[in-house]
């Protein structure tokens, strides 16, 4: 990765990282918020590569989560960077609280709270727990004093706990306390999937309806920046970038089936960046190619397919590439057991609606997204009717913009 590019006085540039690999990721079950969970050695290693790849950062301070898998991740890209930079803990950071689930693992979750997983899955912000905590204090209160009823027999009102909604809100008091402290800087934060993903949300303007849009891999590397520290809203720079460890698109979390879209702007394209995404991608199956450039002396399509001799390739106008987007979309992710990966070449203007229109943005939020020539992103469509997944925004064959 290349030294950034440097800040005016007033912006902000803030570098999230996702803790490496833990023993309840291996183990596919939920963390949460307990701390009963730590880094494997392949946690360590990649954790050891994300500060490889950040050294040259010029980075001011460091903010993690207070668990330790985040701590130990903080450390060991520490380690990378063979200086001295603060670091600090901040509970905003902490990751999402799922009392009741924390430990159990994702089979026994889906099999036994069908209905509650299908909530958590579909619509995350409507998600709750019973405040357990709550119920046991007023039963403690019941059996201590006869000033409390229970009325024929029932139990008292529980109260709710909405897990993304207070994810959301503590990622809105972090940026609210700790954006005026670092103007003209660079820090790091190293935390959870979860809590990246409510930070980027709270920044960009994505709903928590939207909460399961974004992928956060183990590791994985996005960048807000704000052009002044009390503004809290962002532009998205770059998201889960991880090819530092060694892959050339990040891991499917939802199943390897339906439909997987690179999409890359067209706008400014550099012949030589162009030609080494079309190397780095030249292993991928790619089954067709989509592109509205044309009309131009310079198609990048072509190029980026020179190593797909077979592969499909369908030109459009940009007008017509959203009809004939969701016709790919119903045709291509209908088939739960393959997956089908297409290249998408557009403007960048239609490009950016595209990607708004998966992560529900107003047409003004959609302007949080700031797309980069020379790069691509991804979205997965798992299956029809299922929720699309923005993977990864703006990356590249070699370096982190």
């Amino acid at each position: 990765m290349n030294k950034q590019q440097p800040t005016t006085n007033k912006q902000l540039r803030v570098i999230l990282v996702r803790h490496g690999q833990s023993t309840y990721n291996a183990q596919k079950r939920y963390q949460g918020s307990c701390d009963d969970s730590v880094l494997t050695d392949k946690g360590h290693q990649s954790a050891y590569q994300t500060g490889v790849a950040l050294k040259n950062y010029s980075i001011n301070t460091i903010y993690t989560s207070p668990l330790r898998r985040t701590q130990e991740t903080a450390k060991d890209i520490l380690q990378a960077f063979a200086k001295d930079i603060p670091l600090q803990t901040h509970p905003c950071l902490q990751e999402i609280s799922m009392p009741g689930w924390e430990g159990l693992s994702f089979e026994y979750v889906r099999k036994h709270f069908v209905e509650e997983y299908r909530c958590w899955k579909e619509k995350p912000h409507e998600f709750a727990f019973t405040d357990l905590s709550f119920v046991t204090s007023h039963l403690s209160l019941a059996k201590a004093t006869t000033s409390l009823q229970i009325k024929d027999n029932k139990p008292p009102r529980t109260k709710k706990f909405f897990p993304v909604l207070d994810l959301y809100e503590k990622a809105s008091r972090f940026w609210q306390e700790i954006l005026p402290r670092h103007a003209g800087q660079t820090i790091l934060i190293v935390s959870h999937a979860g809590t990246i993903r409510a930070l980027i949300g709270t920044a960009i303007a994505l709903s928590p309806a939207r909460y399961h849009t974004l992928q956060q891999s183990n590791c994985g590397v996005s960048i807000l920046k704000f052009s002044h520290p009390f503004d809290r809203s962002a532009k998205l720079e770059a998201m889960n970038f991880t090819t530092h460890l060694g892959e050339v698109l990040p891991k499917l979390k939802e199943g390897k089936h339906g439909l997987r879209l690179l999409l890359m702007p067209s706008s400014g394209a550099n012949p030589n960046s162009i030609e080494k995404l079309a190397v780095f991608l030249h292993k991928e199956a790619i089954a067709f190619g989509i592109s509205t450039d044309f009309d131009k002396k310079y198609h990048i399509a072509e190029q980026i397919l020179q190593y797909h001799p077979n592969t499909i390739h369908l030109q459009t106008l940009p007008q017509d590439l959203p009809q004939l987007w969701q016709q790919i979309i119903q045709s291509c992710s209908i088939d739960s057991t393959s997956l089908t990966t297409g290249l998408v070449v557009s403007d960048d203007t239609v490009v950016q609606q595209m990607l708004g229109q998966v992560l529900e943005l107003s047409a003004d939020s959609q302007e949080n997204l700031q797309l980069v020539s020379g790069t691509m992103s991804i979205v997965h469509y798992p299956a029809v009717g299922r929720k699309p997944v923005l993977q990864a925004l703006n990356i590249s064959s070699t370096e982190l913009h």
